[in-house]
């Protein structure tokens, strides 16, 4: 038979006042001493006498100390307890001395009503100190608290519960100390959403927010355990992958972060494919400092977006190189109306069937100081992205204009290139206008080139401008015409003057191909039908321009006539043609 040990649970009302009801009997039985001995005077005590009074006094003093030990040991209770102890006593003493008509417990009486008075003060102070501990502690209590939600806020990010910009550096920092020490590779990985602008537009913040939560998600789970993701700025997010051996295994862990965007995600039961560009840089290949991997891999990130997006690119020399070649330019560019690097080139546009000059292209080109000549396939890019096209293009479109009535005396037809961005501004047209009057210029010799791509775009406001520069008296004409997306019913509402073949389809011609030459008969034909005239350009030889004569193209512009030229060149080519 197994033995076990039992205990005797003492209930747990029972046990809480067991120190009072002790104490109870301790105090009583004093009291009841002091009764058994009233008569006598003389008491023997240990073989010594001890008086009657030296008695009480002792007796008093241990029912004082049983009576203090109550209040601060049971607090409420206990202060009681001893109140009614004392009072019971006070008046147990009062009758004493009523009925022996003495004064001899006068003192007793005195010390139990002191004792009343201190315990009460003890109660009080107690309680009061209790009140001051309560408030210490949740004083104490509410700064943790506190502490805790200024740390979040200090190193993690509100929305997405991810690290910040901070402790990414700090960690990054620990894991570049082992990585010197171990001989391994980091990894950082700059990711920008593609388009999540469109996603705020359409179903606002709210749906961009809960598409930011989902994302910081997924690049939770898809991420190794010591690895670190964290939420830098808006739509961008940062990426630590720690401990790699080699850049392949690098390469592994950064092609599963960019698949979680092949998942759609859906936002208010509507679905959405959002891509992301992403850059990596590698330390210590691509720095050795955690912010200078975080600006290679921004590097690399910036890259992916000029080469489509939805991509992720590690950086290299070369990246890094033409990013801060790029970064250089926007700065040039900024400053280079007011250094005067800008000018203007003017490529004359001649009949067909005469080979009389009828017009020219304004080519607007850049001499920088540490550049030199920048092709405007560079410069008009970045110039759009800044911002500067809009100040640049106004200053084209005055100096064009100035130059107009100024060189030109006969009425040629100018033509000047216009931007998206351009067209996008409020105030173009009425910047234009302003342009007119203040220059005199005739509207009617001013003609607008705007890309196929850009004259039938789908947004209001493209077609709204080309009308409103109609209206001013401008003509327009669509360049590059064949390698974006026209359709027949937008070339017959859109107020089109004139379509330039672009120079691709030209060149073609010279191959002797069947397909080329029907394409630009067929284009030629189409604007002839239309009433719109044609302007092949990129006409560099005697058999383009002979076959481009023969299928009645109206106007020719290229090499084979004339390149782009000064004004002091162009005056006397105009002057020779007049004489």
């Amino acid at each position: 038979m197994e033995l076990r040990e039992t205990k005797i649970k003492v209930p747990s009302k029972i046990s809480k006042y067991v120190n009072i009801i002790i104490s109870i009997a301790i105090y009583m039985a004093l009291s009841i001493s002091l009764k058994d001995v009233a008569e006598d005077r003389i008491l023997i005590i240990l073989g010594r006498e001890i008086s009657l009074q030296t008695f009480r006094g002792v007796i008093t003093q241990l029912q004082m100390f049983i009576s203090v030990y109550l209040v601060l040991t049971e607090n409420k209770p206990g202060y009681i307890v001893s109140v009614i102890l004392n009072i019971y006593n006070t008046i147990m003493a009062i009758l004493f001395m009523n009925n022996i008509k003495s004064s001899t417990a006068l003192p007793g009486v005195i010390s139990y009503v002191g004792v009343l008075s201190i315990i009460t003060l003890i109660i009080f102070y107690k309680e009061k100190m209790t009140d001051y501990i309560t408030e210490i502690v949740n004083q104490k209590k509410t700064l943790e608290e506190s502490e805790i939600k200024l740390h979040r806020m200090a190193f993690y990010d509100l929305l997405t519960d991810l690290p910040n910009k901070e402790l990414f550096i700090n960690r990054l920092e620990q894991n570049i100390y082992l990585a010197k020490r171990n001989g391994s590779l980091i990894g950082v990985m700059f990711i920008d959403l593609d388009s999540f602008k469109s996603v705020n537009d359409t179903l606002g913040h709210s749906a961009g927010d809960t598409v930011l939560k989902t994302v910081a998600k997924r690049l939770e789970n898809c991420l190794r355990k010591g690895d670190t993701v964290s939420r830098l700025s808006g739509d961008e997010f940062l990426v630590q992958i720690s401990n790699i051996e080699k850049i392949e295994d690098m390469q592994k862990v950064s092609t599963k972060i960019m698949d979680i965007f092949k998942k759609p995600f859906h936002v208010q039961n509507i679905e959405f494919v959002i891509t992301a560009s992403s850059g990596v840089a590698v330390y210590p290949v691509d720095g050795e400092e955690p912010e200078t991997l975080i600006k290679n891999a921004d590097i690399a990130m910036y890259s992916v977006k000029g080469k489509g997006k939805n991509q992720c690119v590690y950086c290299s020399t070369k990246i890094k190189n033409d990013v801060v070649k790029k970064l250089k330019m926007k700065n040039h560019l900024y400053r280079a109306l007011d250094n005067h690097e800008l000018f203007i080139r003017y490529q004359p546009q001649v009949k067909a069937d005469t080979k009389e000059i009828i017009g020219f292209e304004a080519l607007l080109r850049w001499n920088n100081s540490e550049y030199g000549i920048v092709s405007p396939n560079v410069f008009i890019p970045l110039a759009e992205t800044t911002g500067m096209i809009i100040p640049i293009g106004l200053w084209v479109f005055k100096t064009v204009c100035e130059q107009c009535r100024e060189i030109f005396q006969k009425d040629y037809r100018i033509s000047i290139n216009l931007s998206l961005e351009q067209l996008k501004d409020e105030n173009f047209i009425k910047n234009i206008s302003k342009i007119l009057e203040d220059t005199n210029a005739i509207a009617s010799n001013i003609q607008i080139e705007i890309t196929e791509n850009i004259a039938f775009n789908e947004e209001p406001y493209v077609l709204q401008r080309i009308t409103e520069l109609k209206n001013l008296g401008i003509t327009i004409a669509i360049d590059d015409f064949g390698t974006g997306y026209s359709s027949f019913s937008r070339l017959k509402t859109f107020p089109i003057d004139l379509i330039k073949i672009d120079m691709e389809f030209i060149q073609g011609l010279s191959q002797n191909t069947h397909k080329e030459k029907e394409i630009v008969k067929s284009m030629i034909r189409l604007a002839k039908n239309l009433g719109i005239d044609v302007l092949a350009e990129g006409v560099e030889t005697e058999e383009q321009y002979a076959f481009l004569r023969d299928e009645m193209c109206d106007e020719i512009q290229g090499f084979y006539f004339y390149k782009p030229m000064i004004l002091e060149d162009i005056k006397s080519i105009l002057y020779n043609q007049t004489n």
